[in-house]
């Protein structure tokens, strides 16, 4: 027999480990995508379930249920891969400071020998000078560009992800816009 979600909540706060593990079970699939979207790893992507599900079962007993549980838990989620992607921008940062040290192995020499250099070149640029132009917009912006832009978000579903207006919303979405338009030609030129 099936249970409704509010008494699965229920039973949940108060312990039980059954319901708890029937909220994981239904809700894994939609956080592994979400940060496989947002991250681009499945070893990420795994990170991102783990950290979500051990701060959604630490936080369920203050659950106040004026959300459905899963936007709830979308929102536990979306933080963690956010904050899993400045992480990874610091630690790249970093490891491209001292790239100049890193020995290649033979194997991804060979990989670069068989592509167009230039291609990659201009690519590889592009990417990093996106990245960087992202990685200074605000946090708002930013958050609004990466879950609309790059996950695919419904504006609604920002909306009511972020706990912030429609309108909201859209303006942060077209001043990230405008901000990394300006930006990027600014790089360019």
């Amino acid at each position: 027999m099936e249970i409704s979600e509010k008494e699965l909540i229920k039973r949940a706060k108060n312990g039980d480990p059954t319901a708890q593990a029937q909220i994981v079970k239904n809700n894994e699939k939609m956080v592994f995508n979400l940060g496989l979207k947002l991250l681009g790893s499945e070893e990420s992507a795994e990170g991102v379930l783990q950290e979500t599900f051990l701060k959604v079962l630490q936080a369920l007993p203050k659950f106040q249920e004026k959300s459905q549980l899963s936007t709830w838990i979308y929102r536990i989620a979306t933080n963690q891969a956010l904050m899993r992607l400045r992480a990874k921008k610091r630690r790249l940062q970093s490891f491209d400071e001292n790239l100049e040290n890193e020995n290649r192995d033979y194997s991804s020499f060979m990989r670069t020998l068989e592509q167009n250099p230039l291609d990659n070149l201009i690519n590889e640029e592009l990417k990093q000078r996106m990245d960087v132009a992202i990685s200074e917009l605000p946090e708002n912006y930013k958050t609004a560009f990466v879950l609309k832009d790059i996950e695919g978000l419904a504006l609604k579903e920002i909306a009511d992800l972020l706990n912030i207006s429609l309108p909201a919303v859209k303006s942060n979405l077209h001043r990230a816009r405008v901000a990394l338009r300006n930006k990027l030609s600014e790089m360019w030129n």
